[in-house]
């Protein structure tokens, strides 16, 4: 727990939100230009605004990760899972199954059910595996002050463990999702190292059921209604004297199962923010540096929702006015030229076509200004690390990584 009397580094967020603008025009532009290949630089030049924009005692994070390594590691990747599939493909054709075979509504559906989970077990190794990955080779490019942070090699032990919590918490319904949340966290941030100093996960993973109220009220709710709707129409057609109670049972049942269903999943935002808030809380950097986090269920709820909003009122009048006055002009310059869409006037044709680009364009731009930039700033504002003095006694070199072969 966090100790009283700490001194506190302060977090914080410079976003420039005309900066952010131009370098999400320019970077979209240049992934529709490039087919798509553009998007690992895109992303990078987008993590290097955050990275930067995100303070610590007035010093911002550096991210040094290039474009041409997330290619390669696509290609890689790309060539990993054909592979896999390949061998997974093998396997079933001994079955006398394939990964493209179409199951029709008159077909096997058990052969269609069980192919379908075959496919998904096979492939979650690699997605968990993928998944530690990617934040490993994030945290080795990230950089505070000079100091590197870094994570242990583990990728196959996080995939292994994360199918086997994902199991349990099917298997019982969700009762367990604070244990696989909480175990899988501890997980990474125990192999998770800033120079010379490891983080640690502490506390337990029963704590985090405070944070699951909401789930289970909502699921309470929505289970109770659908009793209710269920046993109406079981014991009666909604006819006869009963007619007006059975109604009014009816209305109210189906009121319980909407507003349970909406209550269920904003009970996981409220989950997801609150267990946030716990695992920060019991999470230790090195001997005695340690952190909170005290983020708003509704301040986020509303910031999507905000964000939403603005988006889909703004997205189609700036791409339909770009697309038009692009229309106008191409078609001063296409006139009498056949674009191969019928009837249809060159220029209008074109900016159409343009319209839609545009449109992905400002989608685009206008998710990372409302939605993205938002959340990021709403957690740096939240976030505090005790002790912070201690973090200048850190060192660069991790001597620990070279005797033991971990790789940072």
């Amino acid at each position: 727990m966090i100790e009283e009397n700490t001194d506190i580094g302060s977090v914080g967020f410079n976003g420039n939100t005309p900066q952010l603008r131009s370098l999400a025009v320019v970077t979209t532009l240049l992934t529709l230009v490039t087919l798509g290949i553009y998007r690992f630089w895109a992303r990078t030049r987008l993590r290097r605004y955050f990275w930067s924009a995100v303070t610590l005692d007035g010093h911002g994070f550096e991210y040094t990760g290039k474009g041409i390594e997330k290619l390669i590691g696509f290609l890689i990747a790309v060539a990993v899972l054909a592979i896999y599939l390949g061998t997974f493909q093998v396997a079933l054709s001994f079955a006398g199954m394939s990964l493209f075979e179409a199951v029709d509504s008159d077909g096997d559906h058990i052969r269609g059910v069980l192919l379908t989970y075959a496919t998904f077990l096979f492939l979650a190794p690699l997605i968990f595996y993928a998944q530690y990955r990617a934040r490993r080779y994030m945290l080795s490019r990230t950089k505070w002050k000079g100091i590197r942070f870094g994570a242990d090699q583990a990728a196959w032990g996080y995939a292994i463990r994360a199918i086997g919590h994902w199991m349990l918490t099917f298997l019982t319904l969700g009762i367990l999702l604070p244990r696989q949340t909480f175990c899988l966290e501890k997980y990474k941030a125990d192999r998770t190292w800033f120079g010379t100093a490891q983080f640690v996960q502490e506390g337990r993973w029963q704590s985090l059921y405070p944070a699951m109220k909401h789930i289970i009220m909502g699921f309470a709710i929505t289970v109770i209604g659908g009793a209710m709707m269920s046993m109406l129409f079981w014991t009666g057609s909604l006819e006869g004297d009963t007619a007006g109670i059975d109604i009014a049972i009816a209305v109210l049942a189906g009121s319980m199962i909407f507003i349970g269903t909406v209550w269920f999943y904003i009970g996981f935002a409220y989950y997801n923010v609150h267990s946030h808030r716990i695992l920060t809380r019991n999470k230790t950097l090195g001997s005695n540096i340690q952190f909170t986090s005290e983020p708003r269920t509704a301040r986020i709820i509303g910031i999507y929702l905000l964000g939403g909003l603005i988006i889909s009122l703004l997205a189609p009048i700036i791409a339909g006015l770009i697309g038009g006055i692009l229309g106008v002009l191409s078609s001063q310059i296409l006139s009498g030229v056949d674009v191969g869409l019928g009837e249809t006037p060159a220029g209008v044709g074109v900016g159409i076509v343009l319209g839609y680009i545009t449109l992905f364009v400002v989608l685009a731009v206008l998710s990372l200004i409302f939605i993205k930039q938002p959340i990021i700033e709403h957690f740096a504002q939240v976030t505090t690390v005790h002790n912070a003095e201690e973090l200048d006694a850190v060192s660069y070199t991790h001597l620990r990584a070279h005797e033991t072969g971990r790789n940072l």
